[in-house]
């Protein structure tokens, strides 16, 4: 960005510019889209009960991947005059790849999520058939894809926080605020955190059971409809807005509008973590679940 604030015709900030990156990130979203429609292809032969969460994780992830893919490629079409103010149409170009990221962290980490779901699958079904001597590798690649799950989604937190810090600087033409910064690098630290803890509850969990030879081991298909829902809801909200922006007022743009500026960092880091967390919450494992009546039936003295 020039001294006088008006971008380049790169709309470089930061030494960035969201325009030379956004041909092969349009490249990246629909390659992981294809492999998606294939996975969903093989998944469709198998019976097995666990395959149906998968499947749900799979089909959210290739439209938002796909609309992801479609929207990059649209920045790569846009042209900025070399002479001009040219900050309301760095500014879209700016606010379309901020929502974009958004969309593609929240495709990456249901793809991981629904990988998992086939390593502890796998994993479950080999070990009722095979020798006890081999329950521990398997064991194993379960834990291995639910921690796979967890490092797609702190990737992806982290990443968006450093975008959302990134689209601030590019709005307002400098650092955002001490308070501001530390409010995004707070929240993506308790993000990961309360990752982490369902993960390691979860996959701890399965462990036990899959090391108990006596007891057959049923994963629970525990509800996915938040992570599901909200990806939608993401890939058609965001796409709206980086399809609109061009009819926005421009002064929103350039001053900008804070009502805007908040909208776009709700797409750009508060859903997609919301997605992340829900799909750390439906981890693969089993759920063993004491009521409160029960729990307090059995801690009762018996007379």
């Amino acid at each position: 960005m020039n001294p006088d604030g008006n971008p380049d015709e790169f709309c470089t900030s930061d030494q960035w510019s969201a325009l030379t990156s956004a041909a092969s990130h349009s490249q990246f979203a629909g390659v992981l889209g294809g492999f998606l429609i294939t996975a969903i292809a093989l998944l469709m032969d198998r019976n097995s009960r666990e395959s149906v969460h998968t499947l749900a994780l799979f089909s959210s992830a290739v439209l938002i991947l796909m609309l992801d893919s479609f929207l990059f490629s649209l920045i790569t079409g846009t042209q900025v005059p070399s002479e001009g103010d040219r900050r309301g149409i760095c500014a879209i170009a700016w606010t379309q790849g901020a929502v974009s990221t958004g969309m593609l962290a929240a495709g990456a980490v249901a793809l991981f999520g629904g990988l998992g779901w086939m390593l502890a699958s796998h994993a479950v079904r080999k070990i009722s058939v095979e020798e006890a001597e081999d329950a521990g590798a398997y064991s194993f690649l379960a834990d291995l894809g639910g921690w796979l799950t967890f490092a797609a989604a702190m990737a992806a937190t982290l990443i968006l926080s450093e975008t959302s810090v990134d689209y601030l600087h590019f709005m307002y033409g400098r650092r955002p605020e001490l308070w501001v910064t530390g409010l995004i690098v707070t929240s993506a630290a308790v993000i990961i955190f309360v990752n982490f803890v369902l993960v390691y509850v979860r996959t701890r969990t399965l462990r036990k059971s899959l090391a108990d030879p006596d007891e057959p081991t049923r994963l629970a298909l525990r509800s996915i409809k938040v992570a599901t829902v909200t990806t939608l809801g993401l890939a058609i909200v965001a796409s709206w807005l980086a399809m609109s922006l061009a009819r926005f007022p421009k002064p929103w743009l350039i001053e900008p509008n804070l009502g805007l500026v908040v909208f776009v960092l709700i797409l750009t880091f508060v859903l997609p973590t919301i997605v992340s967390i829900a799909i750390c919450y439906s981890v693969a494992s089993t759920d063993e679940h004491i009521s409160i009546r029960g729990w307090i039936s059995l801690r009762r003295p018996r007379h």
